[in-house]
């Protein structure tokens, strides 16, 4: 590794909101394998949803960190991260109640409660069934929340050296659960007595280490890296190899969430797309929010609408999902996370 000034690079590293939109794609494509049946390369597309993390604490570290360090409170910056997020809620669990009553899924003034509910962001306790009672994709921002809230509580007095230390021993437990859950897939359903812990190491290891590569690139470590074009695609190639290597669904699931993840993230932190670029990548960093959070009902109730999986229905529910989603980028605001590079 080599050091260099933080100068060298865009203040602005657009590459990463392209490299959110890449990923809340292959999620759309491992949905679209879960519903339709299709097979095909993505079928570990969950494992974006820890580079979602990873994301998150790498980049508050570089854009936000600071500003927490002058005393701002953990509940306030918490309350503004809500903030920040709730469209996103509103969104995903708008689109799914309509769907809800239209099947007739309870009687209106439960659909309503579960409603209001999902809208607060209070998880089910049923024991059964998702996490939240509509979208399946909202526990993500759960608990991007509750890292948000520690990152701004504790997290950022620890030490970078410390910090390292408890990526690692979060990573140790991540082994741990992996190997007990049969696969990197904890968090999505509703946590029971035995099982409410799980999600805790998955979340924790990516958003930790996120945090401790984000101090590592504000002190200035720099290093070479791929074409723009070629780092951007790599996790494509990476996420469709993984089925195909001779490794268990666990040892797979670790291998790139632990290995993989973050070096693909950092190399594309450090390449340089062309200004060209900065445009359409934002567009799409930006696009990719309202996508993850509709698509895996506009999947599922297109799939009932007609009755049939066939590829050409699962197409049409792809193309509506990716409509629907330009509708709502146009309708609500969405602010990607912050990824400017400060100091």
């Amino acid at each position: 590794m080599t050091e260099a000034k933080p100068q060298a690079h865009s203040p602005r590293m657009f590459q990463l909101d392209g490299l959110r939109g890449v990923a809340a794609f292959m999620i759309v494509f491992y949905h679209l394998d879960i519903v339709y049946g299709i097979g095909g390369p993505f079928q570990r597309g969950y494992l974006f949803v820890d580079l979602f993390f990873l994301l998150s604490g790498f980049v508050l570290t570089v854009s936000t960190e600071k500003k927490l360090l002058t005393g701002i409170g953990a509940v306030e910056f918490t309350w503004a991260r809500f903030k920040r997020l709730w469209p996103l809620v509103a969104v995903g669990a708008g689109v799914a109640v309509i769907r809800a009553f239209v099947i007739g899924m309870a009687d209106p003034l439960t659909l309503l409660w579960w409603l209001a509910l999902d809208l607060v962001m209070l998880p089910s306790l049923a024991g059964a069934g998702p996490f939240y009672r509509y979208n399946g994709p909202q526990w993500t921002l759960f608990y991007e929340l509750l890292a948000n809230f520690i990152h701004a509580l504790a997290l950022k007095k620890v030490p970078t050296k410390a910090m390292l230390a408890l990526a690692l021993i979060m990573g140790g437990w991540l082994i741990y659960t992996v190997r007990l859950h049969g696969a990197d897939t904890m968090g999505v359903d509703a946590p029971t007595w035995k099982t409410w812990w799980q999600a805790l190491p998955r979340v924790g290891f990516s958003y930790v280490l996120g945090v401790w590569i984000g101090r590592k690139y504000r002190e200035g470590l720099r290093t070479p890296s791929l074409p723009w074009w070629l780092a951007v695609i790599l996790p494509i190639v990476g996420i469709a190899a993984v089925p195909y290597l001779p490794l268990g669904k666990v040892a797979g699931d670790l291998t790139f969430v632990i290995a993989f993840l973050p070096v693909m993230m950092w190399l594309v932190a450090m390449a340089q797309p062309p200004q060209a670029m900065k445009a359409p990548m934002e567009w799409l960093g930006n696009y990719s929010l309202p996508l993850y959070c509709v698509h895996l009902t506009v999947l599922v109730w297109t799939k009932e609408l007609a009755g049939s999986n066939s590829g050409a229905i699962a197409a049409l529910a792809v193309a509506t999902a990716l409509a629907l989603s330009w509708f709502f980028s146009k309708v609500v605001s969405f602010a990607s996370k912050p990824t400017v590079a400060k100091g």
